[in-house]
């Protein structure tokens, strides 16, 4: 119109070179549409389906005092598909709210547990007893929002989110859950040092690494140093186990025995020693990988570790690939937590684990851990469907402002520097 032309031959001008709106923004709809994650949700739905198997042939194939019911993991598939469509994008508006939160609830329920085994806080409701073990399954994704909080204040982000690091690690401590600490501190330090490598504290990269790993190795080898006076005897059980066979090289005897005695498909031969497969320790709990190997066959077991593999390397795959800093690092965590729980079970049922496993996802007994990793689940592949479009919203320091004025119509946009 200021160059003459009247307000509809205007209009049509501009629609002619900006494009229509609507049009504009239905193919804009389109690119930014929710990606399905099939692969992932496919394979969610294998391992539950294993799951399944596995609970039903352990609580057929000896007198059990288990009842076999696929209940809990239907409640599982509806809980991994609610957190599927949840919007990531909440954590990323409160995220030092969520940390605060989850340190607060987690001390209430320890202060009021109702009931200990094996060492082990429980909070008992009736007939269901929940352990707070499993609170390590949730810290590394707190961690991650308050290392996400933290990204933009530089070298002192980084010196708070390892400060934000202890309280957690403290009531695992407390629980006590040795394994939930070792995943917990293992995950929180892959996050930080994730964080710091892409660049998101703003920092010189080898300096900030080196501010977290130094401290972090040198506060390892004293802590190695320690436990070793406590632990000597179950180390030299794990590596000869044959010296100890009726202290703590007991089960290690068992479960290798157990798999040496192991067809590829099909019931194994017993040990010499007589010993049945019914007599091992928690059977049903930590060890059922075994039991099912020598039972039906070392086939079986090699399936269930290649779901698992596939499903590790996709969630991780991805999770490195994310492009917002919010869907990059949660998922992250969450991977992490994944990979951690499959590693120390699988080496425990193998007949090499250090320390006792928590859980292995979707697989092995105990609702609330199956919750959990199904929740988790979900809302790691609810940040795969949407995280392309998330749009990050990071407060910048003072310095890195640039110096905008708008004056006769004119628009200065000069950058400090």
């Amino acid at each position: 119109m200021a160059n003459g032309d009247d307000e509809k031959r205007a209009t049509t001008k501009a629609i002619t070179q900006m494009g229509d709106a609507v049009w504009i923004g239905q193919e804009l709809d389109k690119t930014h549409r929710p990606k399905p994650q099939w692969t992932l949700i496919a394979l969610t739905g294998i391992l539950m389906g294993i799951g399944m198997l596995v609970h039903y042939f352990i609580d057929t194939a000896e007198s059990s005092h288990y009842t076999f019911s696929p209940l809990p993991f239907i409640v599982a598939w509806v809980l991994f598909v609610a957190c599927y469509f949840i919007d990531f994008s909440v954590f990323g508006r409160y995220p030092l709210q969520f940390y605060m939160a989850t340190l607060i609830l987690s001390i209430a329920g320890i202060s009021l547990s109702t009931a200990t085994y094996y060492g082990q806080a429980f909070w008992v409701l009736g007939p269901f007893s929940i352990s707070f073990a499993y609170l390590s399954l949730l810290f590394p994704v707190a961690f991650a929002l308050l290392v996400y909080a933290m990204r933009s204040r530089g070298y002192w982000g980084i010196l708070l989110s390892g400060i934000g690091f202890f309280p957690l690690a403290i009531i695992l401590l407390m629980t006590p859950t040795l394994v939930g600490f070792v995943s917990y501190t293992l995950s929180a330090l892959c996050v930080l040092c994730f964080a710091i490598s892409r660049g998101w504290f703003k920092v010189h990269k080898t300096r900030g690494l080196l501010l977290v790993l130094l401290p972090t190795f040198t506060t390892l080898t004293f802590s190695l140093l320690f436990l070793a006076q406590y632990y000597t005897q179950r180390f030299w059980s794990f590596f000869h186990p044959d010296q100890n066979p009726f202290g703590t090289g007991y089960v290690y005897n068992l479960i290798r025995d157990f798999l040496s005695q192991a067809q590829f498909f099909g019931q194994g031969d017993f040990p010499e020693s007589g010993v049945v497969p019914a007599s091992l320790p928690f059977i049903k709990t930590v060890y059922p990988l075994t039991f099912l190997a020598h039972q039906f066959g070392v086939v079986f077991l090699a399936v269930i570790i290649v779901f698992l593999a596939i499903f590790a390397v996709f969630s991780l795959y991805k999770a490195w690939k994310e492009k917002s800093v919010l869907g990059a690092l949660i998922a992250l965590s969450i991977a992490l937590t994944f990979i951690l729980q499959c590693t120390f079970y699988l080496a425990a049922n193998l007949g090499y684990g250090l320390i006792a496993p928590l859980s292995l996802p979707f697989i092995s007994y105990g609702k609330s851990a199956l919750f959990l990793n199904a929740a988790l689940t979900g809302f790691m592949l609810s940040i795969f469907r949407t995280g392309e479009a998330y749009e990050e919203h990071q407060i910048t320091s003072r310095r890195e402002l640039a110096f905008i004025s708008y004056k006769d119509g004119t628009l200065s946009i000069r950058l400090k520097g």
